[in-house]
């Protein structure tokens, strides 16, 4: 029978008890040792020649002495478990905090990682201390916490390095949205929303003291002045701005209360501060006086070239009527292939001038009519040089939108 199923060994009956001064039969015997066999072959050995079939319930025992797992498989001991990343429960405190370890710690080992969900924002210089074994600094590297590095509801992790927890990340829960009211210091950093509609028209010297990497982009619903400072607020230009309703801009912590603008956008699309000349920019915040800084002539200007000027060259594109865009050139060039006429062109804007190159194709003996904008001295119109190849020039100048004044140079070569 051996074990009955809960943990109670059974032998057979047959032939039992047996009774001193009796032949024990063969029968009893061997059911005797078969169920021995049977229990023992059940059971698991010390030396691991036997492999459990089904889990092992331990009664709230615990399994003690065990090796350090090394495989997946493997258990593990409590001490690998909290050698990794462990749990905090019962957080409190803001600057000196306190937790429980889940499971309890016994002590610091250097490597130990945990996470925690934050009481509070703290303030300043900041310990943590799991169960009692003792309040240790929680630092940037080596450095002391500054006021804002863990923000209240936001997830922390940090490792024990043997003397300290270093603080790795912070986990913020970050809305996508929020407002806030300008003030001499606008607290934008420990605002919980990356995007902020700033309103109100107090002028603005400063953000408040935050860790070093965060970002926020604020809309301004109001006029109000931004003040420039070298350290503390540095905004494009390196002069203070007036903002005004719908300019955006982006801002990244510097650490220690200081803020860098990284682009300003006014809501008219108007420039932001002066860039100077040998930075790239133009030291000027208008196109006129822009142009000046640059010695850059306007096109309203009497403007006196020292040098070369000229247009490219349009080829025109032979057709039974040939439409060309002003627009696009003041010269033109034409190989007319049969009878062809010259349409009035599109974009005829009064002060144009050029010229038109047409070329014979190979063949020659090819025409072309004019339209009706087109006018020539005595009002006889031109005719080209028919010879193979022959080319003539045709010369205007748009008097109006009706009104095109030219004349052929016949037979160039």
């Amino acid at each position: 029978m051996s074990f009955n199923g809960s943990g109670t060994f059974q032998i057979n009956t047959a032939g039992q008890p047996v009774v001193a001064g009796t032949v024990i039969t063969a029968t009893a015997f061997n059911a005797l040792t078969a169920d021995l066999a049977t229990g023992l072959s059940t059971c698991i050995t010390k030396d691991g020649q036997t492999t459990a079939t089904a889990n092992i319930p331990m009664g709230g025992n615990k399994l003690i002495g065990l090796g350090a797992g090394t495989a997946a498989s493997d258990g593990v001991r409590l001490s690998q478990v909290q050698g990794n990343i462990s749990s905090l429960l019962g957080v409190a405190g803001i600057d000196t905090i306190t937790a429980s370890g889940n499971p309890p710690l016994t002590a610091y080992v250097t490597g130990q990682m945990f996470w925690f969900v934050a009481a509070g924002t703290n303030t300043g210089a900041t310990t943590l201390n799991i169960d009692a074994l003792g309040a240790k600094n929680i630092t940037r590297g080596t450095a002391a916490l500054a006021a804002g590095d863990i923000v209240s509801g936001s997830i922390a992790l940090a490792v024990y390095d043997g003397t300290q927890f270093q603080l790795l990340s912070i986990n913020r829960s970050i809305q996508t949205n929020g407002t806030i009211a300008s003030a001499g210091t606008t607290n934008i950093g420990a605002a919980n929303a990356e995007y902020l509609a700033v309103s109100g028209t107090t002028t603005i010297t400063a953000f408040d003291n935050v860790v070093a990497g965060i970002y926020r982009v604020l809309k301004f619903d109001d006029v109000l002045t931004l003040t420039y400072n070298a350290t503390s607020l540095i905004l494009p230009g390196t002069a203070s701005i007036t903002t005004a309703a719908g300019d955006t801009a982006g801002f990244v912590s510097l650490g220690s209360g200081n803020w860098r603008c990284e682009w300003y956008q006014r809501a008219n699309g108007a420039p932001v501060g002066v860039v100077p000349i040998a930075s790239g920019g133009t030291g000027s915040t208008t196109a006129s006086a822009a142009r000046s800084a640059l010695a850059v002539p306007g096109l309203a200007d009497v403007n006196s070239f020292t040098a070369g000027n000229r247009g490219a060259v349009s080829a025109l594109t032979d057709a039974a009527t040939i439409t060309a865009n002003f627009a696009v050139a003041n010269n033109f060039s034409l190989t007319i292939g049969g009878a062809r006429t010259l349409a009035n062109p599109s974009n005829q804007t009064a002060g144009q001038s050029g010229a038109i190159v047409i070329t014979q194709d190979g063949t020659g003996g090819r025409t072309l009519a004019y339209g009706s904008n087109w006018k020539f001295p005595g009002g006889a119109t031109p005719t080209l040089t028919t010879t193979a190849s022959a080319v003539d020039v045709l010369v205007y100048y748009v008097e109006s939108a009706s009104r095109i004044t030219a004349t052929m140079l016949n037979d160039v070569k």
